[in-house]
């Protein structure tokens, strides 16, 4: 069964509703502590400047924690990050 655009808005409209939640994520947990682990493993020389920069590892982690949480596919995690890069 495939999904469709209405099933990704409930979705988004779900986790909008769930902001209180969130938001006590970032206040409980001290991310920043995780930035160590995940700066070692992701460092690695570039061969130019060319390209688009690296996304910031401590965000994808985050991103796989919501993943896990809210049950979201790997695309709906992308375009709601995309979505808040958009409206800063």
């Amino acid at each position: 069964m495939e999904s469709g655009f209405w099933d990704e808005q409930q979705r988004v409209t779900k986790l909008q509703d769930k902001k209180p939640v969130l938001k006590s994520l970032v206040d409980s947990i001290p991310w920043e502590l995780f930035r160590p682990l995940l700066d070692k493993d992701y460092e690695h020389e570039r061969k130019s400047n060319a390209g688009r920069k690296r996304i910031d590892p401590l965000i994808l982690f985050k991103m796989l924690v919501l993943q896990q949480l809210f049950n979201l596919s790997v695309g709906v995690a992308l375009r709601l990050r995309l979505k808040s890069l958009n409206s800063r």
